[in-house]
């Protein structure tokens, strides 16, 4: 981990990531705790809650989905999103892009409520880390969404014809 978190806090993680319990209990207070350390147990500027999944998503999403947390501004206006994962979810493209999707569903309904010109989110598969940051003026956000397969990594229909690499790695396949 890193070493510039506190020691505490890190020993946190680390117990809570061993222990074979519920996915639900086993990260919610760890991610409760770091976010009430980053924005300030001293303040009430801010506040840490969990929230129900919005009633569009589907029945497989609400499984999927174990713990979301916003943090809000006095107001109750969103200041930063966190939707947290199953470590599962990290080795897995498809539960990858699902994860990415479903953030970006998150966004389309808190952004026009955040005051600021910026909602950053989390998005956090265990302990792995994606960052998305939307721009509330333009309603557009970051990284951009990428559909799978990407059309740019699409091998073109007639790449096996002529000579070249490919008519050799194909050649080598059938003759074994």
């Amino acid at each position: 981990m890193d070493t510039n978190w506190p020691q505490g806090l890190s020993k946190i993680f680390s117990i809570c990531r061993q222990q074979n319990q519920p996915f639900g209990n086993r990260y919610y207070g760890p991610y409760d705790k770091l976010l009430n350390y980053c924005f300030g147990t001293n303040s009430f500027r801010f506040f840490v809650a969990p929230q129900h999944l919005p009633s569009e998503l589907n029945a497989r999403d609400a499984v999927d989905c174990i713990v979301f947390i916003v943090v809000f501004n006095e107001q109750c206006q969103p200041m930063l999103i966190a939707e947290i994962k199953d470590d599962g979810w990290a080795g897995r493209p498809d539960f990858r892009l699902a994860a990415d999707e479903q953030i970006r569903r998150r966004y389309d309904s808190m952004m026009p409520e955040c005051p600021l010109p910026r909602l950053w989110g989390l998005s956090l598969l265990g302990t792995s880390l994606r960052v998305y940051c939307g721009d509330v003026a333009t309603g557009t956000l970051q990284p951009e969404y990428q559909a799978r397969p990407d059309p740019n990594r699409i091998l073109p229909r007639n790449f096996l014809e002529g000579s070249g690499i490919w008519t050799f790695c194909l050649r080598k396949a059938l003759i074994r």
